[in-house]
């Protein structure tokens, strides 16, 4: 019997949720890891390399949960630095690993452990580990299928990242606009209420009363423009690990405005690339230059920016699909000042036809 639309539609949307949300493709992952006899979990490191338990799963006494595990303790901490699937068939007795979480495993009558690193391009986001409360030993086919679960949640991770990101600087630009909408409507009323309130004072000098009423006016709108002003700084701002993404989309929509051509932003990491204000400002006028390039010479009819780091490289491409370069092509002036300033950086910009059609315009520049 064909299941009904609606519960058709239904699990499309979990589906979608768990391809979006961190949380919820990490508890996916868990179901598929352990049945309900078994202790697992997942780990996420911090900037220092400290493991937290994030999400566990048919634990009795709460005592894993939020567990922080410090590099290289335990099995789980283990797995992180060496990037690798590891398994002990007695917790307790084995001489690999350190015994700083004994109390906790003990806890939840944990005869054994199966930890398997969350790696992504190479890059380890986390751990998977099943921890089963009868004895016994870890075969192949437990291996292969607890690597196999952490390989799709380790995808499923960097692609929820990047939509919180996508999301992240969807926010902000809707707030720059909000300010710049905010600076000409009330700021534009607050300076002609002001404005107007110093004419009437003008001529209302002979009446002491009106004018002081006034003046108390006129000190309420000129901190009612302050108070707005600090608004909008506060506004416009973004944390600097977003504030790049926010100043390329801007760009993107600027170049489909003027050429009616669609530009879209793509980023390749979900750990945005954190930069100072000289080294952003460089890339910056360095893709703009290239967008121009693309509306004045390309003939496209579409454009891509993609962001990728891959240390010590961040990477920023625009790719079109127009006619590509001419036989002899030579760079001109803007981009020839654009590769001096990112070689002074320790940068390079190249330009490439690309075979399938187009022009692919590269920057990189150490981060």
């Amino acid at each position: 019997m064909r299941a009904h639309p609606l519960l058709e539609l239904g699990e499309q949307y979990a589906d979608l949720l768990a391809a979006l949300d961190r949380g919820e493709a990490l508890r996916r992952a868990l179901a598929l890891l352990a049945d309900g006899s078994e202790v697992a979990w997942t780990a996420c490191p911090d900037a220092d390399g400290v493991l937290t338990l994030e999400q566990v799963t048919g634990d009795w006494t709460g005592v894993l949960r939020a567990l922080q595990v410090p590099p290289n303790t335990g099995l789980t901490g283990k797995v992180f630095q060496a990037g690798r699937a590891e398994w002990v068939d007695d917790y307790f007795g084995s001489q690999e690993i350190t015994h700083d979480f004994d109390r906790h495993m003990a806890g939840e009558k944990v005869r054994r452990v199966l930890a398997v690193p969350l790696l992504r391009d190479g890059e380890a986001l986390g751990v998977l580990a099943l921890g089963p409360r009868e004895d016994g030993t870890f075969g192949d086919r437990d291996i292969d299928h607890a690597s196999a679960v952490a390989a799709q949640a380790a995808l499923a991770v960097s692609v929820a990242e990047r939509a919180r990101l996508s999301r992240e600087i969807a926010v902000h630009e809707e707030r720059r606009r909000m300010a710049a909408d905010l600076h000409d409507s009330v700021g534009a009323l607050l300076f002609a209420i002001g404005s107007g309130m110093a004419d009437l004072a003008e001529v209302t000098k002979t009446d002491p009363e009106l004018r002081a009423r006034l003046e108390r006016l006129q000190t309420q709108a000129a901190e009612a423009t302050t108070a707005l002003r600090d608004s909008l700084r506060t506004l416009r701002s973004s944390p600097a690990a977003l504030a790049l993404g926010v100043a390329l989309r801007a760009d993107c929509a600027a170049f489909a405005d003027r050429t009616g051509l669609p530009a879209e932003l793509v980023i390749l990491d979900e750990d945005p690339p954190e930069l100072a204000p000289s080294r952003s400002d460089v890339l910056l006028t360095a893709v703009r230059e290239a967008l121009l390039n693309v509306e004045k010479h390309a003939h496209a009819g579409a454009v891509t920016v993609s962001v990728q780091r891959r240390d010590p490289w961040l990477t920023i491409a625009v790719h079109d699909d127009g006619v590509g370069l001419g036989p002899g092509h030579t760079p001109g002036l803007g981009l020839t000042s654009t590769g001096e300033a990112l070689a002074r950086l320790g940068g390079s910009v190249r330009v490439v036809s690309d075979p399938d059609g187009g022009t692919i315009w590269r920057a990189r520049l150490p981060c």
